[in-house]
Formats: structure tokens, C-alpha cells, sequence
């Protein structure tokens, strides 16, 4: 007789953000993708995909792209809008109307929108004789699936608290989304993290979690080494960046936290200091269109023909620029893990990082922390990169051995064992 298999319910909406080249498909795309492939190994485990309407064919085209041969059942539920959102609608639409148009048209606005909750209560309770054992999300989410479908426990995994600490540096209505998700938090549901630094933040600032049921479970790498002879010709030619140049390199979605005008500043002054001709500054990753003017003034005014921006890198090519730079820097001041940290080390880069939040978890002794706002570190760093070929060979090697200690296989073997057991 056959074991039962454990009936996952797998949120796959942020999915459809993969078909895009654009600052969306980025860490959290990536962590849902590859948690869902790893879990696509597992036999002991009954996928369904959960999406909404809209992101359906999204979905399917990145799922049929991404996990080619293996098939997945699909359950779609439409939202119900905000009831302020409604009533805004009706007040709209009423306004310049007479008293009988007015009545009219606010009754079949709220007829239309009970009915959707009827109508959507019905298939929920249909839905719940899947009888499914849990529904897993790779993000925070506003959808309560044992309260609507009758699911027996839920879990999502969470990245970090960067809107709550940095307001300033997101659009008003991403912190008040933010925000909306966080209240929705609960010491009934089980929560995952990426980091233990990001398990202390929730815990701090978000008390209803019972700390019983968040667990760290370190997420994997994304990128691995593959590169082969005449690779680095081809991509560099690719990108622009000079056959006979050296470069270092950074990767990031270009946003103020990720601190790049520093970099790019302590750049300069590291290359006019010591005279260098012969290094490049390569930033690669894409880019929140409210910072990038910003950012295009500080460099037009740094000799442009030092740096050069590559926009969105495509998944090939990664591995090749990260295993040719001559380091990578990411000094962000803020990160829940720090994926592109692990992906350099992965491929052999020596790394430069802070030594602020969850970075010190990923890094450990594999490369150069320094603090995030300091000018003098920084140059500092570079120095002892550009002019000791020994250390960059040391923390090469090194970083390679303490990628080894973060994988996907790891991270989901942890979750399903809390989930099943």
C-alpha cells in the first residue's frame, strides 16, 4: 500500500513576476522558484499551485518554462475589493445622478460585489473537501487559507522588515501594503525566515507571532558555478566592458538602501588615489525608476567612462561575471539574507560586505566586512583586494567552501520536516 501523500497548497502568484526582465524578478521571484523546484523532487509530496485569476497564465508559461515535465494542478480564487474601495466606487458613480439613477446604480454596484462573496464562499467550501494538510507561501500574504478553505495549518516565509525601518526609501503605498500584510500576522500560523537576524526583527516588531512557530531557515543559493573557456570574452563583449580592462563588480536592484553611490564614489577615490587605469566599475541589476536619476547625477559628474551599467543581467551570464571580477561589493545597509553575497562566494568571487543585519550570517570569515557608511573602509577594502592577489585567492577559496552550506535542498528539507512531522 502506497503512502499518503502530504497535500501542499503552494501560493505560486509572485510566479508570474518571472516573465519580465525588471527589478521584480529578483530575490523573492527567485526564492519561490526555487523552493517550488526543489519541491517538485519530493515524492511524498501532492502539489497544487495557488494563483490568482489574472496571474494564471503567467504562471503556467514561467512553471512549463522553468520546471519543464512536471505538472501541477491549479486552483485560482478571485479577491473581493477593499468594502472602503466599494463604497468609493458607489459615491463616485452616484454623484451627479438623480435620486432614482442614484439608488439604481448603488444597488446593482452592491448587489454585484454581495453576490461575489456568496458566490465565492460557495466555491471555498467546495474547495474544502481538497481537504489539503497545508498552504505554504514564499512572502507575506493577505489570504487565509484554514479560515477560507479549510486548510489544517499555514505557513509563509518571511524576508525582512526593510519598510518598516526605511519608510522614506518606498512610494507611500508599498509601506502602507506592507504594513497591511504585517497586521495580518498571527500566533495561529507557523512562519519561516530567512536568516536568524530577520526571525529577532518579526519578533520585535511584530509581537503577535508566537516565537514558538518562526523557524530560521536559511534559503539557498540561486546561481552556480557552469562557466566555461571563452565565456568571460563573449559576456564582457556582451555588456560593453573592455577585453582589457579588470572590473569589479556589483549586483543589486539600484534603490538607496543598496548604498551604490558610495560605492561608486569610494570607487573614484580609490582609482584618482592610486593612479589606476585599469579597473572597471561594473553594476549590473535593475532598477527603481524614483532613485536611478539620483544616481545617474552622482555619476555623471565621476567620469562615466569608469563605470558601466548593464541594466538587468540575464541567468546565463551571472556565474561568468561574478567568477571574473577582481571582487564583489555589496555594502547595503540593510538585508534580510543577501542572496548576491552567496552567489559571488558561490562562484569564487572574494566579497565585500557590511557587517550590519543578516550579512555576517551569510559572509562568516569567507571575506571583508566593513561598516556600510564609511567612505575610508571602503577604500580600504578595495586596497587590500586590488594590490594582495594572495587574499583574493584565500577568500575565493574560502568563499566556495561556506556556499556549500546554504542550499535549497537544506532550506525546504527543514520546512517540510516542521510541516510534516
Amino acid at each position: 500500500m502506497s503512502k499518503k501523500k502530504f497535500k501542499l497548497l503552494y501560493d505560486a502568484d509572485t510566479l508570474s513576476s518571472g516573465l519580465e526582465k525588471t527589478s521584480s524578478r529578483a530575490g523573492i521571484y527567485f526564492c519561490f522558484l526555487k523552493i517550488l523546484k526543489e519541491m517538485a523532487k519530493r515524492d511524498d509530496l501532492d502539489i497544487t499551485l495557488f494563483v490568482t485569476p489574472k496571474n494564471k497564465k503567467s504562471v503556467q508559461k514561467v512553471v512549463r518554462s522553468e520546471i519543464p515535465g512536471k505538472k501541477f494542478k491549479m486552483l485560482t480564487l478571485w479577491r473581493i475589493p477593499n468594502r472602503d474601495k466599494i463604497d468609493a466606487i458607489a459615491k463616485i458613480c452616484s454623484s451627479d445622478r438623480n435620486i432614482f439613477q442614484s439608488v439604481l446604480e448603488r444597488f446593482f454596484i452592491y448587489s454585484h460585489y454581495f453576490l461575489n462573496i456568496v458566490l465565492r464562499k460557495i466555491y471555498c467550501f467546495i474547495l474544502s473537501f481538497n481537504k489539503y494538510d497545508a498552504f505554504y507561501s514564499s512572502n507575506l500574504t493577505m489570504f487565509n487559507a484554514r479560515k477560507e478553505l479549510g486548510v489544517k495549518r499555514q505557513y509563509a516565509l518571511l524576508h525582512d522588515v526593510t519598510p518598516l525601518l526605511f519608510p522614506s526609501y518606498f512610494p507611500p503605498s508599498f509601506e502602507f501594503q506592507f504594513k497591511e500584510r504585517i497586521a495580518v500576522l498571527n500566533k495561529d500560523d507557523y512562519y519561516f525566515t530567512n536568516s536568524e537576524y530577520t526571525r529577532k526583527d518579526f519578533l520585535k516588531y511584530v509581537p503577535q507571532i508566537d516565537p514558538d512557530k518562526i523557524i530560521n531557515t536559511y534559503v539557498g543559493c540561486n546561481v552556480s558555478y557552469t562557466v566555461k573557456e571563452g565565456d568571460l570574452e563573449k559576456v564582457k563583449q556582451k555588456y560593453n566592458i573592455p577585453q582589457g580592462k579588470k572590473y569589479l563588480f556589483s549586483l543589486c536592484t539600484i534603490e538607496e538602501r543598496k548604498n551604490l553611490i558610495r560605492n561608486v564614489r569610494t570607487y573614484m577615490q580609490f582609482i584618482k588615489k592610486h593612479n589606476i587605469d585599469d579597473l572597471i566599475f561594473v553594476m549590473g541589476g535593475g532598477y527603481w525608476q524614483h532613485f536611478i536619476e539620483k544616481l545617474n547625477l552622482v555619476v555623471s559628474d565621476l567620469s562615466t567612462d569608469k563605470i558601466i551599467k548593464t541594466g538587468y543581467v540575464d541567468d546565463e551570464d551571472l556565474p561568468v561575471l561574478f567568477s571574473g571580477a577582481e571582487w564583489f561589493t555589496y555594502t547595503s545597509q540593510y538585508e534580510g539574507f543577501g542572496s548576491p553575497v552567496l552567489e559571488a562566494m558561490n562562484c569564487g568571487c572574494p566579497v565585500i560586505t557590511s557587517n550590519n543585519s543578516s550579512l555576517p550570517e551569510v559572509i562568516g570569515d569567507a571575506g571583508i566586512q566593513i561598516d556600510w557608511d564609511s567612505d575610508e573602509q571602503h577604500i580600504e577594502a578595495y586596497e587590500k583586494y586590488y594590490f594582495n592577489d594572495e587574499l583574493r585567492k584565500e577568500n575565493s577559496k574560502k568563499g566556495i567552501e561556506r556556499a556549500k552550506l546554504f542550499t535549497w535542498k537544506k532550506t525546504v528539507d527543514k520546512m517540510l520536516e516542521v510541516m510534516i512531522k
